[in-house]
């Protein structure tokens, strides 16, 4: 096992590298933002001294040497928007969209397996059919969309949760959150809910599945010890990869509700040119993933002891 993690540990810092190559080459030609921080109206003199002064006027082997060495200590250089650490920015945004996340993930899981196996329980029924026709609107349906939608019916008119912002205090915080993370984890649901009803239904027409049931065992005790066990193993995969997509999704769903989180931080990076911003965001991101999917792999041990024994 512990080779095993430190394998994966090693692998996962070359993707890590990888991206933030990728990440900062591709930033060369995105555009150029002295013009963004000079103004559409500066003089070429105004625009030479921002260029030496970040220092965008180095070869580009030199920049990433440097940016490279920055990012190895945690440093990601000065916004050019706020004039702030990156650091900074990232320390007072990632917790609230690490809550929002959290938040999301729980709905997601939660809502997404009770469907699931319901939908899976009451195959061939109308009830699998409002299920299925559910989570195919939930697939479909577009973040900013439905986002659009809660905000408007749900806050607005129906006044059952505050229209944006983040409120004070930790119970309010989460009061805030409760909209935006329903938002963010509807499609995650809707997945989910799919993948769980047909691993279900294969499972419950196994043999060690009939032989639970000969044995006496109550139906619940059949489902939840033995068929929904085996039948989570393929959700476990998809969780490594939704926390990418949490990400992404955040992006949108902060900025309908204003929520002041990275997501939010992310976008007014990439409407502003704001470079160190954006590299850093991407790279977080990533690096959600590329942990998330060792996490998958750790709970996949857990749940399944051949693995443990391989």
């Amino acid at each position: 096992m512990k080779r095993f993690l430190l394998r994966r540990l090693g692998w996962s810092l070359l993707v890590l590298w990888f991206v933030a190559t990728v990440t900062f080459f591709a930033s060369l030609r995105v555009g150029d933002p002295v013009v963004t921080l000079a103004g559409p109206h500066a003089s070429a003199r105004d625009r030479e001294y921002i260029r030496r002064y970040y220092h965008l006027d180095d070869p580009p082997a030199v920049q990433y040497a440097r940016y490279l060495g920055r990012v190895a200590h945690g440093d990601f250089g000065q916004s050019f928007r706020y004039r702030q650490p990156v650091r900074t920015l990232v320390a007072q945004r990632l917790p609230r969209t690490l809550l929002l996340g959290a938040m999301a993930l729980a709905f997601e899981l939660f809502f997404g397996i009770l469907a699931g196996t319901v939908a899976a329980l009451r195959r061939g029924t109308r009830t699998e059919s409002l299920v299925l026709g559910a989570t195919f609107v939930g697939i479909s349906t577009p973040t900013f969309l439905s986002g659009k939608l809660l905000l408007v019916v749900v806050a607005y008119q129906w006044g059952l949760f505050p229209i944006g912002g983040y409120g004070t205090g930790a119970l309010d915080h989460v009061w805030h959150a409760a909209l935006p993370a329903m938002t963010l984890g509807l499609l995650g649901t809707a997945w989910q809910a799919r993948l769980v009803r047909g691993e279900l239904v294969e499972v419950l027409q196994t043999d060690y599945v009939r032989t639970a049931r000969a044995k006496g065992l109550s139906e619940f005790a059949v489902v939840v010890r033995h068929a929904l066990r085996n039948a989570l193993m393929p959700v476990l995969t998809s969780l490594g990869l939704s926390f990418g997509g949490l990400f992404s999704g955040a992006i949108v769903t902060e900025a309908i509700f204003a929520w002041p989180g990275l997501g939010r931080l992310a976008f007014e990076a990439i409407t502003g040119l704001d470079l160190p911003v954006m590299m850093a965001t991407v790279l977080l991101a990533s690096t959600g993933i590329v942990f998330g999917n060792l996490l998958t792999d750790l709970l996949y041990a857990a749940l399944d002891p051949r693995i443990r024994r391989g």
